[in-house]
C-alpha cells in the first residue's frame, strides 16, 4: 500500500430512482428528462445536447462465499458488453470515504488493456466517496473462478490474506441485464460538459418487464490532467451548479427510490 494521494480525474453523482416510474422505460425516461431540463435551467444551467441512445450489457459482481473482497472494501465486477466482436470488462475497485486510504490501494494490473482511475462518487445527500479502480478488457470470457485466477489479473489480491485459494463466483448467482440510456449533456457557466444517463437492471432476458433497479447519474471530467505531484482543479461554477442541481433533484421525492440502495448493495443482497 502506497501512502501517496492521487488527483481525482472525474466526479460522478448518483441517485437511485423509483422503479415504478419506469414500467414504460421510454415514457419514464422522457418524463425524467423533462424534469431535469427544468431543474438544470432553474439552477442557472442549460442542456446543450439531448440524447436518445441505449446500450446493453450483462453485469455481475463476483466474490468468495464469505464475501471476503467486499469485507475488505473491494469489488470485482464483470460486464459483457453487447458488441460485435465480443467485449468483456473486468473491473477491480476499492471505494472508501477516506480519500487517502482509497488512493493508497494497489488495484493495478499487468494487462496491456488496463486503465486505472481515481474518481469521486457523490451520494445522497451530498457525501463523497473515493473510488480507485482498474478496468481491463478481454475478447473472451475471463476465468475468474479462484483467487489465483483473479490475482493473475490483479496481483494485489494475493496480499489480501484470503486463505487456501478460495473459489470466486457470481454473488447470489445474480446477473443483471443492464440497459444504459444516455439522456443529455449540460453545462453550468463553464465550457465543461456534464454527461447524464439512466441505468436500469432487469432479470436476465426480461428487459421488457419492470426494472429491478433504476439509477440516475451524471459526471464531469477534469479538463486537463493535473501536473505531476499536484491535485485536481475543477471549475467552481461547474461544481456549484452540479451540487445545487443534485440537491434540488433529491427534493423530487416521488422520483426517488424509497430504499435508497446502490447497485452494488443490490447485487450483494440480490433476490
Amino acid at each position: 500500500m502506497s501512502g501517496s494521494n492521487l488527483p481525482v480525474t472525474s466526479r460522478e453523482y448518483k441517485l437511485m430512482l423509483n422503479v415504478d416510474r419506469f414500467k414504460d422505460r421510454t415514457e419514464g425516461s422522457q418524463m425524467f428528462l423533462n424534469l431535469i431540463d427544468f431543474l438544470i435551467k432553474k439552477e442557472g444551467g442549460n442542456i446543450t445536447e439531448k440524447q436518445d441512445k441505449e446500450e446493453k450489457r450483462q453485469t455481475s459482481y463476483l466474490d468468495t462465499e464469505e464475501l471476503a473482497l467486499h469485507q475488505r472494501g473491494f469489488a470485482l465486477r464483470l460486464r459483457e458488453e453487447a458488441k460485435t466482436p465480443a467485449e468483456f470488462q473486468i473491473n477491480f475497485k476499492f471505494r472508501a470515504s477516506d480519500r487517502y486510504l482509497s488512493a493508497a490501494q494497489d488495484v493495478s494490473s499487468p494487462s496491456p488493456s488496463a486503465i486505472s482511475k481515481f474518481e469521486e462518487d457523490v451520494l445522497p445527500p451530498l457525501v463523497s466517496k473515493f473510488s480507485h479502480s482498474t478496468t481491463i478488457k478481454n475478447g473472451s470470457a475471463p476465468d475468474l473462478s479462484s483467487e489465483n485466477k483473479v490475482a493473475s489479473l490483479f496481483p494485489a489480491v494475493e496480499s489480501l490474506g484470503l486463505k487456501g485459494n478460495p473459489a470466486i463466483k457470481t454473488i447470489k448467482d445474480f446477473t443483471a441485464a443492464e440497459i444504459v440510456r444516455k439522456l443529455c449533456k449540460f453545462q453550468f457557466g463553464d465550457p465543461t460538459t456534464i454527461k447524464a444517463s439512466l441505468s436500469f437492471w432487469y432479470l436476465t432476458k426480461e428487459a421488457a418487464a419492470w426494472p429491478l433497479v433504476a439509477e440516475f447519474s451524471f459526471d464531469y471530467d477534469l479538463g486537463e490532467a493535473a501536473p505531476a505531484g499536484s491535485l485536481e482543479k475543477f471549475p467552481a461554477p461547474v461544481v456549484d451548479g452540479a451540487n445545487r442541481f443534485y440537491t434540488a433533484l433529491q427534493a423530487q421525492t416521488g422520483w426517488m427510490s424509497p430504499s435508497g440502495t446502490t447497485k452494488t448493495a443490490f447485487a450483494l443482497d440480490a433476490l
